[in-house]
């Protein structure tokens, strides 16, 4: 950034710049928009004469602070606060003195839903469309690539043991996974203890539900008793908890067999945690996107039958679009987050990256779930029906979301074919398509809402100077340290008036969905402003693959490296996000359109 760019150019680079972090394509809302009004200012030596207060503040530090909020106080005003302004740091040292566990959720809780309006309530109830599959296929990769739905079809069927399809993982983790990068622990023993369990229960006939004996590997910010939770990062990497993560029970007690921990970028950000970068199996020359970074490498290479990820701002979304799987981001509230790696509290999301989309829907039906000890935990049913007629459906578009796509201005491309084919698709189909457009607002603004959550979380590493162990991601833009260091900066009345913004955003959403009952675009369509919007109001979001194109080795955000390089095979993924609490609706949507494209089956070439 040039110290001679003009106010205008710095506020418009403030709204525009690409955030990452916890999208998993890290990168951070820069402090530009700081200096904004202040090139012309005269704060002469004697305006910023007068008294020291206590704890050393002058008059001066008063007028230098002004310029981090975009303020301008008179002489008078400046010394009115050196005078009161001891006591308002003794109460922010006095707060920062008592122990908190990370987990302590803060007094005032998000809830996406707005007043006065009603949110159905719904049953309990998952009705697949998927055929019933044929016969054990006589190849392994062929049993390991093999949807959910179908696993568990040769599972009931005495076809298969849950054992063997688990050595069949375990092997296949053992040969591929380190060149992806994409485990941090792999857990055999545990698996085929697991995998004998629910085999004997089903002999006995013990129905522990469609998961019962499905391998699958979880992301390394959830807690698993005896097993190394490591969060990614180097001073959490010896972490090993005595409790599992709700998730993980609910999961076990579906009959779900676990595999081990996957790869999350440090402290859910980015792609890369202390031991390595994951990969994505497409192209071995480039990432898998982040944070779930893991959890998309290896479900798309077929390492698990599925995997659980979490999202605050693309996590889950990211990945699976980087990798060619379906990831869903369910509502927020709707899956607990008791035991998961504390980050974000009124953004954190937990979802499933699967192969296909009901498997999707198999797996949220297990993890959905009311906590009555969470505040950040929403009583809903979950209902699916994959034979729900799409026609007449009201799907909205943007055409400018269908020109270029990329994680910010830098990185724009032009859309796929196989993205402008899908409106074609699902007009043919019957859905009644409707053009819409987000109102122009400077969504990215409420970024910084997010660097503050975290680094109150983990506040004991910008203070003692750990956060310098984090491993930094590949990218000239701050990660986390940086971005904490800096949003402690911003003042906690431009927070609230965020945080009021957030609540104009919700409204925005709501107004939008009276119309709609789906969005579709593709992931970074046009800007991030669609992805941060939803992942601010609590709106669910799911990905899948709708086909292919060819590619040079791109960056994290999206943009070839090298826009004359070698050429890889690459998915190309479109996302729906749905209105609260109506995943059943976006689903049911997204089953119909992956068998009428029939791409999902494709492999990437890695075995």
């Amino acid at each position: 950034m040039s110290e001679h760019q003009t106010p205008r150019a710095l506020r418009r680079e403030f709204l525009t710049v690409s955030a990452a972090g916890i999208l998993g394509v890290s990168g951070a809302l820069t402090a530009c928009a700081n200096q904004i009004g202040h090139e012309d200012k005269d704060t002469s030596s004697s305006d910023l004469a007068g008294g020291v207060s206590e704890s050393g503040i002058t008059e001066r530090t008063i007028a230098e602070a002004e310029k981090l909020h975009g303020l301008t106080y008179s002489p008078e005003e400046r010394r009115q606060i050196v005078q009161t302004i001891d006591a308002q740091i003794a109460n922010v040292e006095a707060i920062r003195k008592i122990p908190k566990e990370k987990a302590l959720m803060p007094a005032l809780a998000f809830d996406p839903r707005l007043p006065g309006k009603a949110y159905s309530p719904q049953p309990d109830s998952v009705r697949l469309a998927s055929p019933p599959p044929g016969s054990l296929p006589g190849d392994e990769a062929g049993i390991a690539y093999a949807s959910v739905s179908e696993q568990g079809h040769w599972f009931r069927t005495g076809q298969i043991t849950s054992r063997r399809l688990t050595e069949i993982y375990l092997d296949r983790i053992k040969r591929i996974a380190p060149q992806l990068e994409c485990f941090i622990t792999v857990t055999p023993e545990l698996a085929l203890h697991q995998a004998d369990s629910a085999d004997r229960d089903f002999l006995q006939g013990r129905n522990h539900g469609p998961l019962q004996g499905i391998p699958y590997g979880i992301k390394d910010v959830f807690d698993t008793a005896g097993v190394p939770s490591t969060w990614g990062a180097m001073p959490y990497k010896d972490r090993v908890p005595k409790k599992d993560a709700l998730v993980a029970t609910l999961l076990r007690n579906a009959g779900a067999v676990l595999l081990g921990k996957l790869a999350t970028g440090s402290l859910a950000n980015g792609s890369r945690w202390y031991g390595g970068d994951s990969r994505n199996p497409w192209n071995m020359g480039e990432s898998a996107g982040g944070s779930s970074t893991g959890a998309g490498s290896a479900t798309a290479a077929g390492l698990v039958g599925f995997s659980i990820g979490t999202d605050s701002l693309g996590s889950i979304l990211n990945p699976s679009d980087r990798c060619g799987v379906t990831g869903l981001r369910p509502t927020f509230g709707r899956v607990p987050t008791r035991n998961s790696m504390p980050l974000t509290p009124s953004l954190s999301r937990i979802g499933p990256i699967v192969r296909t989309v009901e498997d999707a829907a198999l797996v949220l039906a297990a993890i959905n779930y009311h906590d009555p000890q969470a505040s950040d935990s929403i009583a809903m049913g979950f209902s699916y029906d994959g034979h729900m007629d799409i026609a007449g459906l009201k799907v909205g578009y943007s055409p400018k979301w269908f020109e270029t796509v990329g994680n910010g201005p830098a990185a724009q491309v032009p859309v796929s074919v196989a993205h402008t084919n899908v409106l074609t698709v699902l007009n043919d189909m019957g859905a009644d398509l409707i053009e819409v457009d987000l109102p122009d607002l400077p969504y990215a603004a409420m970024i910084p809402m997010l660097y503050a959550e975290a680094a109150a979380v983990f506040e004991e590493l910008t203070l003692t100077g750990r956060d310098e162990e984090l491993v930094a991601q590949k990218i000239t833009e701050p990660s986390w340290p940086s971005s904490w260091r800096e949003v402690r900066l911003l003042s906690a009345v431009d927070y609230i008036q965020a945080d009021r913004f957030r609540r104009q955003v919700m409204m925005v959403m709501d107004e939008i969905f009276e119309s709609v009952e789906v969005l579709c675009g593709p992931l970074y369509g046009y800007s991030i402003a669609l992805v941060a919007a939803t992942n601010f109001t609590g709106h669910p979001g799911l990905t899948m693959r709708v086909g292919f194109d060819d590619s040079p080795t791109r960056t994290i955000y999206g943009a070839p490296m090298d826009i004359d390089g070698v050429k890889h095979l690459i998915t190309e993924n479109i996302t729906f996000h749905g209105r609260l609490f109506e995943e059943g609706k976006m689903l049911a949507l997204g089953r119909a359109l992956e068998e009428r494209l029939n791409v999902w089956r494709e492999r990437p070439p890695v075995g």
